[in-house]
């Protein structure tokens, strides 16, 4: 087993070695965003899903003002738009560029390993650039989805979860909020 596997790791490192130094850097970069792999698919799929609900909305929204069903199928295809489509894009770059900026950050300069448990203290609590860039996001993609689902179903139970998680955030995050406001 032992063998097998010295052979294993030799064969790779030689396979490594004959690679250019482009793809010697490309392996870099792409091992030392590895760790950054599932928020981004998580943030991902929160954009997709508030594409989609802001869009049944929408289509809905512009279908009642049809007559007959034909002009509601046309009324309601028209919502989509390549400009409005394109904004979920740009958010989704933007939102992949900042969480990309921010790792190095904590990682070199901080020296701080974002989205892991360290020392018993939750990865949440922890403060590093990204895990706060990551909190934001996904609290403004999932009000935006709480508030879509509200104006399809008429229920604000959502935005009532999403008001709840957000006290719970604040009060474990020791955030205290002015009352003026």
């Amino acid at each position: 087993m032992l063998h097998s596997l010295t052979i294993l790791l030799h064969s790779i490192l030689s396979k490594m070695q004959n690679l250019s130094w482009q793809s010697k850097a490309f392996a870099f970069v792409l091992t030392f965003f590895a760790p950054l792999y599932s928020l981004l698919v998580l943030i991902s799929a929160l954009l997709l899903v508030d594409m989609l609900t802001s869009i049944y909305y929408q289509m809905r929204e512009a279908a009642k003002g049809g007559v007959g069903s034909v002009d509601k199928l046309k009324r309601s295809l028209h919502i989509i738009q390549s400009g409005k489509l394109r904004k979920t894009a740009e958010k989704m770059f933007f939102y992949s560029v900042f969480i990309l900026v921010a790792y190095p950050i904590d990682t070199v300069v901080l020296q701080i390993k974002p989205l892991t448990n360290v020392d018993g203290i939750s990865a949440i609590s922890a403060f590093s650039l990204t895990n706060f860039a990551a909190l934001l996001i996904c609290l403004v993609e999932i009000t935006s989805i709480a508030a879509n689902v509200t104006k399809i179903t008429g229920n604000p139970v959502f935005e009532r979860i999403v008001k709840l998680f957000s006290k719970k955030a604040h009060k474990q995050l020791d955030i205290e909020e002015d009352e003026k406001n």
